[in-house]
């Protein structure tokens, strides 16, 4: 998990490696921390320095030896809220020009785009188009019990997360035989407070890809058989999915809400964060 972290930081599994040992060492010379992991001593140093910089270890002196030691767990924590209150900051400051930049985007002869995805890792990075927006009301023909199997549970329950926050409201339709479980899922829990409103489509509707149109976007994604997925912008498409989909939706049996699954999911969203 701290190789994780550190790679937020832009630092390598190395760099972790480095951390812990200094942590459970303590105060070390750069030859004797070279000796316990095994690497030589030019590699070493840079990576210490590249630490150091971060601000994850310290270095003294001591009759003409350089000492490094590894700063309290802690700091790591404050490390982290402070890049994401620079992101924040940094976010702010482009909403401020991000209506100029539209305003002069030259959009004469626009033609839909699309962009091509394959792979799990591929299509997590498809899905997060989605978080790039806020406050939109969407539509999903969504055979989640196939999209978990590309993607995880783990990336899913983050994923909604932050939808959530982002206010991102979705209507999904699951086929019969494709259903989540939302008692174990609860991140799949239908509820206002999660923004999410499930429907069941009638036995005999069967659907392995699925898609999810969001502002003049729609995502399509297949099953782990085929693996692979895509992303097309065009008002027409758009248009064409959501009246079919209302049709669908109209047809479709609503799932009843499980108000004690989606309760743990809204108390995960508003938990404070923790470093695991």
């Amino acid at each position: 998990m701290l190789d994780e972290i550190f790679e937020k930081f832009g630092f390598k599994k190395e760099h972790s490696d480095v951390y812990l040992t200094l942590l459970e060492s303590g105060v070390i010379s750069a030859g004797n921390l070279a000796k316990r992991l095994n690497i030589p001593r030019t590699t070493l140093y840079g990576l210490l320095n590249d630490l150091a910089h971060g601000g994850l270890i310290l270095q003294s002196e001591k009759e003409n030896i350089k000492l490094w030691q590894a700063v309290n767990p802690e700091n790591i924590k404050t490390i982290i809220n402070e890049k994401i209150n620079s992101l924040e900051n940094t976010r702010n400051n482009f909403d401020n020009v991000l209506e100029k930049l539209k305003a002069s985007q030259k959009t004469d002869f626009m033609s839909p785009k699309f962009n091509y995805f394959e792979g799990a890792e591929e299509m997590k990075t498809m899905l997060k188009n989605v978080l790039l927006h806020d406050n939109l009301q969407t539509e999903l023909c969504w055979p989640i019990k196939d999209i978990i199997k590309v993607v995880g549970e783990e990336f899913l329950h983050e994923f909604n997360k932050k939808r959530v926050r982002n206010n991102i409201y979705i209507r999904v339709i699951w086929p019969i035989d494709k259903t989540g479980d939302i008692t174990k899922d609860v991140f799949l829990a239908p509820g206002k407070e999660v923004k999410r409103e499930v429907r069941i489509a009638p036995e005999g509707v069967d659907f392995s890809m699925g898609y999810w149109a969001y502002g003049n976007k729609v995502i399509f994604m297949s099953s782990k058989k085929e693996n692979f997925g895509f992303i097309v912008e065009s008002k027409e498409l758009r248009q064409l999915l959501k009246t079919q989909f209302e049709i669908l939706w109209n047809i479709s049996k609503p799932l009843k809400e499980d108000i004690e699954s989606s309760k743990k999911f809204l108390d995960d969203i508003i938990r404070p964060r923790l470093i695991k």
